[in-house]
């Protein structure tokens, strides 16, 4: 008997294999995202976790700094600003804490200076002196280097530092009160900046006392990037001995202003 069509079986389907290029766009599309997640852990990392992780290390030193030292009372009367020239900074050994910089214009942020800009130290939310900088008050550059965007983000808001702004770098003898004159973006390779008398050459003979702040920068000033270096300038105004109390500059600090 002859099997009609319905018995007839029937032509399996064959799949057809996606082609080569079909294949290959898939495969990227799945290293696109995979690459993606992976840039966005090492982002939050490099932001958020690096900072977090480090903020033990610099209450850490801040507190060290300070227990070794009589406590800075707020005395009713601010103590007189004085304008001679400050107490003579007692040297310390490379990786130690030479004192606290104070910037209070960001929330009363402290910043522990210790003498020296090795990565290892910047990285645990410290501030680095320049070894061939001066040191704090004398006559010349005194130079300090903080990381911006990771690590503690010390100097993360330096772009909104204006003209007349201060900052006070407390030593273990004083409060050297600095205000802000200029600032300026330039490539990495440019050190003379921390020259005893910036963008001038060695051997310039310098009059003034300053401070300058440097961290990373794009080269518009931005926040995510290192391609080029923020600079801020200052000058010392005045200062007070520590053991007479807060200057005027810091009373919010225990204030809670």
């Amino acid at each position: 008997m002859t099997p009609t069509s319905d018995q007839m079986p029937r032509r399996a389907r064959v799949k057809k294999k996606p082609s080569f290029f079909i294949q290959f766009i898939g495969v990227l599309g799945e290293l696109m995202i995979t690459a993606s997640v992976v840039l966005g852990l090492f982002i939050f990392w490099q932001l958020y976790w690096t900072t977090w992780e480090v903020e033990e290390d610099r209450e850490m030193a801040i507190a060290q700094f300070e227990e070794q030292l009589p406590e800075v009372k707020v005395e009713e009367v601010v103590p007189e600003p004085r304008t001679d020239a400050p107490p003579e900074f007692v040297p310390v050994e490379y990786g130690e804490t030479m004192g606290i910089l104070h910037i209070p214009v960001w929330d009363n942020m402290k910043v522990p200076v210790v003498h020296g800009t090795a990565q290892y130290l910047l990285d645990q939310a410290l501030g680095g002196h320049y070894e061939m900088t001066q040191w704090p008050g004398e006559v010349g550059n005194f130079a300090v280097a903080a990381h911006r965007r990771s690590y503690g983000n010390n100097f993360r808001y330096v772009d909104t530092l204006e003209e007349g702004t201060p900052v006070v770098m407390e030593t273990s003898n004083a409060f050297l009160v600095y205000k802000v004159f200029k600032k300026e973006i330039v490539l990495p390779e440019q050190a003379e900046v921390v020259n005893p008398v910036p963008h001038e050459p060695l051997g310039t003979v310098p009059d003034k006392r300053l401070l300058t702040m440097t961290t990373c920068s794009t080269e518009t000033g931005g926040q995510f990037g290192n391609s080029h270096r923020y600079i801020v300038y200052l000058e010392l105004q005045h200062w007070t001995p520590r053991d007479e109390g807060l200057p005027a500059e810091l009373r919010s600090e225990k204030e809670g202003a």
